[in-house]
This record gives structure tokens, C-alpha cells and sequence, in this order.
């Protein structure tokens, strides 16, 4: 239920740009236009979204945001097939050293890596969400390109809650929470921050960089999580996660050197 609401939140919030932009520029969208930009937005909010939950569920927390984290290694062989980026020896070098960062960052955590009702099952749903983000972050960026950053995130985040609220209701997911004032700004800031402010961002930055290179930042979440549990937990950083931090930062440093520039253009195929 979580999911649904930040996203239709999203809507909301975006809808009166999107009216603005549709008064401006007066752009009727077709079917096949509709398809285009739902496509993506359905198999973020009904895929990625929905498996990073049952990830969460039958594994661990820690061990789904770091499969998710991962999901530069999958947009790395998608973006080629899909966008016809070309790749280099030298981003394939900086995807490799932030892996292996992310390794390094978690390795010390293994122990509770493993835990939770059914690990196994677990894994695998954080794989689903890290493909199936994959995905829509490939598909997603060449129909920004195509219809606006505003126009692409209103629509998709509408019909990707809608399909997520019916599949939710046909499988029978409870779709009950509590209403209390801590659970209603919890859910503003996922709607507000984590879906509004986060997806524009995203995207208006993959605008300008291939998609290869600007997923990576991605990487930086372990680092992140690993750094605000030291600053606000007092939680120890050990060696191995320094080296590991040091070769994230490394292998974002070489993809965003050996990353040309983008046109902000799309072809209308």
C-alpha cells in the first residue's frame, strides 16, 4: 500500500506541471504514446518496487538495497541492446571497481546477510528488483528523452499504481496501514522526496551521461548506509569497507572520465 500511495503522491504533486507543460507546448499523446511511457512505469512500480518489497520480506533489508545497488551490472549489458550506447574499456573498468566496492562494503555484514524467513527466496526477489529496475531505467531514459522528464514521471507513476493496486488486490496483499501522524509524513517524504525530487533528479541527470555511467551512483548507497551508521550510530567502519569505499568512489571517478557527452535528443524509432 506503501508503494501505491507514494507514487500516486507523485502524480498529484507533478499533475499541474504536466497541465502547464500540455497548455504550452499543446501535444496530444496517442495510444501508442500512452503505451510508451506506461510500459516503463508498470515495470518499475509492479516489478522492481513489488519484488524489492517481497525481498525485504523474506530476506533482509541490508541484503535487498544492495542487489538493487547492483543494478548497474544489468543496465551495463541492457543499455547496448536497447539504447545502442557503445561501451568502453574504461567504463567497463569503473563498473568492475565499484562491484567490487560493494563487496568489500558488505563483507564484514555477512552473518546477517543470511538471515531472514527464507534467504534464498529472498535473493532472488532482490535480483527480480534489480533486473526489472534495470529495465525500466534503459527503457525509462529513451522516453524521457522522447516526451520531457514532467510529461514521462506524471503518467508513468499514475498507471504503474493503478496495475499495482489491482494486481495487490487479485493476489490478496493486504493493503491495510496504521494512520498516525508518524506514518503520514513518513509517506510524504517517500512520495515528496523518494519518488517526486528523486526520480526528476535521476533523470534529468542520465539526460547528459549514458545510462551506463549515470546508474552507477547507484553504488554509492552502500557507502552512504556504511558512513550515516558510523556518523549517527557510532556503528564501526572496518578496513575492508574503507577499501571498499575508496574503490567505489574509484570506479565512479573512471566512468564519469571515460563517459562522453549526450545529446539531449532521441530518435522518434
Amino acid at each position: 500500500m506503501i508503494t501505491i500511495v507514494r507514487f500516486l503522491i507523485g502524480f498529484v504533486v507533478l499533475f499541474p506541471f504536466l497541465l502547464g507543460q500540455q497548455r504550452r507546448e499543446k501535444q496530444a499523446l496517442s495510444l501508442s504514446d500512452l503505451y510508451r511511457i506506461s510500459l516503463p512505469g508498470i515495470i518499475n512500480v509492479v516489478g522492481a518496487m513489488l519484488f524489492l518489497q517481497l525481498a525485504v520480506f523474506y530476506g533482509k533489508a541490508s541484503t535487498s538495497a544492495i542487489l538493487i545497488s547492483s543494478n548497474p551490472i544489468f543496465v551495463f549489458f541492457l543499455a547496448p541492446l536497447i539504447l545502442k550506447e557503445k561501451l568502453s574499456p574504461g567504463r567497463l573498468a569503473g563498473m568492475l571497481l565499484g562491484l567490487g566496492g560493494i563487496i568489500f562494503v558488505i563483507r564484514g555484514d555477512i552473518p546477517s546477510l543470511v538471515s531472514g524467513s527464507d534467504p534464498a527466496l529472498g535473493f532472488i526477489y532482490g535480483l527480480l528488483a534489480s533486473f526489472t529496475f534495470a529495465l525500466f531505467t534503459v527503457m525509462a531514459k529513451k522516453q524521457v528523452l522522447r516526451y520531457g522528464n514532467v510529461r514521462f514521471n506524471t503518467i508513468s507513476f499514475l498507471v504503474g499504481a493503478l496495475i499495482l493496486l489491482i494486481v495487490s488486490l487479485l493476489i490478496g496483499l493486504d493493503l491495510t496501514f496504521e494512520i498516525t501522524g508518524p506514518n503520514i509524513a513518513y509517506i510524504a517524504y517517500l512520495g515528496l522526496f523518494v519518488t517526486v525530487a528523486a526520480y526528476l533528479f535521476y533523470f534529468a541527470g542520465l539526460r547528459n551521461v549514458p545510462t551506463t555511467t549515470g546508474s552507477m551512483i547507484f553504488f554509492l548507497k552502500p557507502f552512504l548506509a556504511s558512513f550515516l551508521s558510523w556518523l549517527l550510530l557510532g556503528e564501526k567502519i572496518s578496513p575492508l569497507q574503507i577499501c571498499g569505499i575508496i574503490l567505489i568512489i574509484g570506479g565512479i571517478y573512471l566512468g564519469q572520465r571515460c563517459a562522453p557527452a549526450v545529446r539531449d535528443e532521441v530518435t522518434a524509432t
